[in-house]
């Protein structure tokens, strides 16, 4: 008769980092062939992304709506489950609004055990690694949208699924194995050499975009069906420009201490720059392994308090005394477009508690429309407004150097210290050749 031995773990057993198995490497499995091994984890921390890394025969299945998260493990191997070797193989972590549930790569157990996660969380971001397996046994929490990537190798098998909301589903070179279901919106890209195979799942919109090496057994478009399916030569790459991000960002800068700005008798003396920018990034392009490119454009503007009182002189600024005690308030703009690139590496595979990966970037950026704003008290002790504009005293173009981290914390997305290569004015204006540094904080 076959036996089920159940092993229970409690949720704290699920944090932090997961136990050393490099012994078990070496084990054999001594249990006889009508013995199964079961151990189960259970926890009530939220979470909205899952990650499946590759090495287990993993299922999804919905739980009843208010149930806890149950992993439970399932193997014939006896030696993984003696006292002190029980092993962790879920990470979960909380990670400003996004709660991540991470199934760590398999590697010493047999590839045929068994994985199965019961949740009753809605899922809005699914993974999967190189390598990885996961069937979703049933999906249906109404009308959340879900996105789903698939890397090399990975397959994806979809039993049953019901969403109302949107469905997005990209592959490179993965297999998809969809079963049936509704779904109001289902987009597939299938990059590369990926394989979809489509069973009776319907939805309301329904478009698959194959590349030209892709296989389907869907190839002609239906409109009974609302199924539309189009050819995309773009999609032969990963390295293809699939979508845009907008956010917004703030900087602080401050001169390079060891520079000209020792000489206070400048007009162009300044203790610190404020900026603020849009910025549209596009999706990282993988660069092998876990590095990325993300090209972008930013439009911004920046303001550099001045430490002394000016006046513009033609195109440039000159030192004006003529306030006397009655110090104007004064600020000098202008507006910059840059093109940043950023190189990128992640932790996707490790949640740290601040940092999900660190960037590289370069950034040229361009600036016009410099104008000098001054406001005083006149004589009836109304403040006035003068603006000068024309002036020509930056340098147009200048070389942004800057070294980040993708955070995800407090609302913050991006934290970034930089250095300009170029100086900020020109040499022609009698400026200092002043370069700047500073933090840059994208929301």
């Amino acid at each position: 008769m076959k036996r089920t031995i159940h092993i229970l773990k409690d949720a704290t057993s699920l944090l932090g980092t997961a136990l050393i198995l490099g012994l078990a490497l070496f084990m054999t499995c001594r249990a006889s062939a009508q013995d199964i091994y079961e151990i189960e984890q259970t926890f009530d921390q939220p979470f909205n992304n899952l990650e499946i890394d590759k090495g287990w025969d993993a299922r999804l299945i919905q739980a009843p709506k208010g149930s806890p998260t149950t992993v439970v493990l399932q193997t014939r191997c006896a030696d993984f489950f003696e006292e002190g070797n029980e092993p962790n193989i879920i990470e979960a972590k909380h990670l400003g609004p996004v709660g991540h549930l991470w199934l760590k790569e398999n590697t010493t157990m047999p590839k045929s055990t068994v994985v199965e996660i019961h949740t009753a969380q809605p899922i809005k971001y699914l993974k999967l690694y190189k390598g990885a397996r996961l069937t979703i046994e049933q999906y249906d929490f109404d009308s959340v949208d879900l996105d789903i990537s698939a890397d090399t190798g990975a397959l994806l098998v979809i039993d049953t699924m019901s969403n109302l909301g949107n469905t997005h589903i990209s592959l490179y070179n993965a297999t998809l194995d969809l079963g049936r279901g509704h779904i109001k919106v289902l987009n597939i890209w299938a990059h590369g050499n990926s394989v979809v195979k489509k069973g009776k799942l319907w939805a309301v919109n329904q478009r698959l975009y194959l590349s030209n090496d892709a296989v389907s057994n869907v190839t002609a478009s239906d409109s009974a069906t609302h199924l539309y399916v189009d050819r995309k030569r773009w999609l032969n790459k990963t390295d293809k420009l699939r979508s845009l991000s907008l956010t917004f960002g703030l900087d602080f800068s401050m001169p390079i201490t060891g520079t000209d700005n020792a000489r206070y008798g400048s007009p162009y003396n300044t203790n610190l720059d404020f900026g603020a920018f849009w910025q549209f990034t596009t999706n990282a392009i993988p660069l092998g392994g876990r590095w990325s490119l993300t090209p972008g454009i930013q439009f911004g503007y920046h303001a550099y308090q001045l430490d002394n009182i000016v006046k513009a002189e033609g195109n440039h600024l000159v030192l004006d005394d003529s306030y006397g005690t009655n110090a104007p308030r004064q600020m000098f703009d202008c507006f910059v477009i840059g093109l940043p690139v950023s190189v990128n590496y992640s932790f996707s595979k490790a949640w740290h508690a601040f940092s999900q990966g660190f960037f590289f970037k370069l950034t040229p950026m361009l600036n016009s429309k410099q104008i000098l704003y001054t406001q005083s008290l006149n004589e009836h002790n109304h403040w006035t407004r003068r603006e000068d504009k024309g002036l020509d005293v930056l340098n147009r173009f200048n070389l942004r150097a800057a070294v980040g981290l993708h955070t995800g914390l407090l609302g913050i997305r991006n934290i970034e210290f930089f250095i300009d290569l170029l100086p900020s004015y020109k040499a022609s204006a009698g400026a200092p050749q002043t370069r700047m540094m500073g933090l840059v904080y994208h929301f």
